[in-house]
């Protein structure tokens, strides 16, 4: 696996930064004339020294300095003064023909203000650097926005293990603009990994952390071409760094050296493209809380929204209803014959929760509860849409509706009409007011003491008032939505939202269809989103990856529409 370096520092004064003057920005300077020349071919081991022009410090040295191919010993890094030195083990046998990599991440600073200098050192103990490079772009899978400072990593190891146990052969990290690029990368097949590291270990070890793959191993190579003539020991290349002629006759080095065999090196083909979605996997479901302290009601809160829970429970002859409310889970009851002790099993995957119900609580709730709305009314007029139901959403589930002692008053006149009437079947505290509403009308719902009785037998005590206006046909618009070209043997999901990260309004599937249409008559006027998701395990929502299931998230495509006007008429069309 790539060895990360260990950190070892030597004595020294204590360094302190300066205090006033301008805000510091520029990272430390490699000074190259001090330092271990960069990108050495036919490297022999040897203490590798990088000299600044400031004071530096080392940072997090055991998890940002990543060293590749690794190393049988683990090198120490130390800081002297201005210079990071990197010290190989006497027993360190480096590899024949090999380019080291020494990535050292973001440890490398300043100490005025923590500016980073992202040094990378390069060195082959061959007649040339491997050449090969890669680079792309990493986006949030859901969101499709660029990922900062996400790493970009490639093992020679295929297993699939690997991103939990052994840190990259290579790897590079994002910019703001979620590209990415690596270099001096030997031939081979990698197995590409991207991940939000959020405690910059280099692995994939924490269920928070984002993660990404290539599907299959991404191969690597270059034919061999012939290398110029002059390589790190030409005469230009001594003139570069700086040693005078005259030198080569009091060294070592002598001009005869610098005549070289034509070797063979790697040729640089095009750099291939990496782009990779990076998701969040699904978390394990778990039930975070529990509340059944009072009568008729339970509340069982989850981690997340609870789709794969499944809730049952004893039947003792009470009358249950469910409720969902975001991570939650209401469960209404009532014992209409006699107060018992049960149980409630909440089933997610292989677990099983249970939540014991006691008894003796239903004659103070009784003495107590109030059949009432679920939110005080205001003698604000409510916004009647055209064909929608006026919606009353009470506190406590309906049971049944007496409809003597409710009236609908239309117009200024108040002349008394006959609604229709009904509980609604899937949200049990709602009642639905149904009537062919007149265009510009006031209306006013009056429901008087005993309208409604509730599962406890319960009725409002008090007269309900509900004031609302009818709104114009024209204030709205319509709204038709179209996608062609779809694959008949797979599934769809069409979501339409009115708000960015919200909630869809409306959700439609579609399979075994080579199209979708839809037409919505009576719209808000605003702006939409319409998402259309390849839905291939056909739950009727977006599903993420997962990594350990080699399953890429589905595929989608999101368009924003154009605004849709009162009085107008908008089609819009989505495809992949």
């Amino acid at each position: 696996m790539p060895l990360v370096l260990g950190l070892t520092l030597f004595g020294c004064a204590n360094i302190v930064a300066p205090v006033g003057g301008p805000k510091d920005e520029t990272p430390p300077k490699l000074d190259s004339l001090r330092s271990t020349r960069n990108y050495q071919t036919r490297f022999q081991k040897q203490d590798i020294v990088l000299a600044f022009d400031e004071w530096v410090e080392l940072r997090d040295v055991f998890t940002q300095v990543v060293i590749s191919p690794p190393m049988a010993k683990r090198p120490e890094i130390v800081r002297r003064k201005k210079t990071i030195q990197v010290i190989f083990d006497k027993d360190e046998v480096l590899r024949d023909s090999a380019t080291y990599v020494i990535n050292f991440g973001q440890a490398i600073r300043d100490i005025t203000e923590g500016n980073v200098n992202p040094v990378v050192f390069v060195f082959s103990t061959g007649d040339y650097i491997d050449s090969l490079s890669v680079e792309g772009t990493i986006v949030d899978a859901w969101t499709e926005k660029p990922m900062d400072k996400t790493l970009f990593m490639l093992y020679e190891n295929s297993a699939d293990s690997v991103v939990r146990t052994e840190r990259p052969f290579y790897f590079g990290l994002t910019n703001k603009e979620g590209k990415f690029k690596v270099s001096n990368i030997k031939s081979g097949s990698f197995k590409a990994v991207a991940l939000g590291d959020l405690n910059l270990n280099y692995t994939f070890d924490s269920e928070s952390e984002q993660i990404g793959f290539l599907d299959s191993l991404l191969a690597l190579s270059g034919q061999l071409e012939l290398a110029p003539q002059q390589d790190s020991l030409s005469l230009d290349s001594l003139q570069k760094d700086s040693l005078q002629i005259d030198s080569l006759g009091k060294d070592s080095l002598a001009l005869d050296t610098l005549q070289k065999k034509p070797v063979l090196r790697p040729a640089k083909p095009p750099t291939p493209v990496v782009n990779l979605r990076l998701f969040a996997q699904e978390k394990p479901l778990f039930l975070r809380s529990k509340d059944a302290s009072k009568y008729g009601r339970v509340t069982l809160g989850f981690n997340q929204l609870p789709r794969a829970a499944k809730v049952s429970f004893d039947s003792v002859g009470q009358v249950v209803f469910l409720e969902n409310e975001k991570d939650s889970v209401r469960l209404w009851y009532h014992h209409p014959v006699q107060d018992t002790t049960w149980r409630i099993f909440i089933e997610r995957d292989t677990s099983v929760d249970t939540v014991l119900v006691k008894s003796g609580l239903r004659e103070g709730f009784l003495a107590a509860a109030k059949l009432t709305t679920a939110s005080k009314l205001t003698g604000q007029p409510l916004k009647l849409a055209p064909e929608q139901p006026l919606t009353m959403q009470f506190n406590q589930p309906l049971a049944s509706i007496n409809p003597a002692n409710i009236k609908l008053l239309e117009d200024t006149s108040k002349t008394v009409v006959q609604p229709r009437l009904r509980i609604d079947s899937l949200a049990r505290r709602n009642l639905q007011v149904e009537h062919p509403w007149k265009e510009g009308v006031p209306y006013q719902l009056q429901l008087l003491p005993g309208a409604l009785t509730d599962i406890f037998g319960l009725s409002n005590t008090d007269t309900i008032l509900q004031k609302a206006n009818a709104s114009l046909r024209k204030d709205f618009g319509s709204l038709t939505l179209k996608s062609i070209g779809l694959d008949s043997s797979k599934a769809y999901a069409v979501q339409l939202l009115d708000k960015p990260d919200a909630p869809p309004i409306k959700v439609w599937t579609v399979a075994n269809a080579p199209s979708f249409e839809v037409k919505l008559p009576l719209m808000p006027p605003g702006t939409y989103t319409v998402e259309l998701i390849e839905d291939t395990d056909r739950n009727g929502r977006w599903t993420t990856g997962s990594y350990d299931l080699h399953r890429q998230p589905e595929r989608f495509v999101r368009k924003k529409l154009e605004e849709l006007r009162a009085n107008w008429e908008l089609e819009a069309e989505v495809g992949f």
